[in-house]
Order: structure tokens, then sequence, then C-alpha cells
């Protein structure tokens, strides 16, 4: 257990930058397979309550790319920083 809060609990380095790159290449395959529905007329974007096809729906997908990848990230960090909290603070009171 010693162990484990030793190498868990140090403050981690460019945390938010490695999520930020790897949310945004695990969402770049759904976005493509969304766009090629959205061309092909299968699957609509709902921009401001408007079914969008065509290249007005992949040009809202697009735009929209870096605010679900930022908002995804975002409260991963928060929770894996919470989570670094509590580990320094076992790490403070037991060791």
């Amino acid at each position: 257990m010693k162990k484990i809060i030793e190498k868990y609990s140090t403050k981690p380095v460019e945390l938010f930058e490695t999520l930020f790159i790897t949310f945004l290449f695990g969402y770049l395959p759904f976005a493509l397979i969304h766009i090629i529905f959205n061309i092909s007329g299968i699957i609509p974007v709902n921009f401001n309550n408007k079914d969008v096809y065509g290249l007005l729906g992949t040009v809202v997908i697009i735009i929209f790319i870096p605010f679900i990848v930022l908002l995804l990230t975002s409260i991963i960090w928060i929770y894996f920083m919470i989570g670094n909290l509590f580990l320094r603070l076992l790490k403070k009171m037991f060791l």
C-alpha cells in the first residue's frame, strides 16, 4: 500500500495536454462516422432545433469537435485532480 501511495501521489505533469490529445484522437473516428452518415442523409445534426444535413452539418460537427473534447478533458482532469488530492492527503496522514 505504501508503494502505491508513493507512486501515484505525485502531481502529474502535462496531464491536461495528454488527456486532450488522447480524447481528440479517440473522438475523431466517431466524428468521421457521423460526418459520413450526415452527408448520406442517415443521421442529422441538430443545430438550433433544426435537422441539418450535408455540408452545413459537416461544418457544425467539425466546429464542435474541440468543444466536446475540451469538455470531456476538463471533467476527467478535475476528477483525476480530486483523486490525486486525496492520495496526497493520505500520504501526509499515514506516511
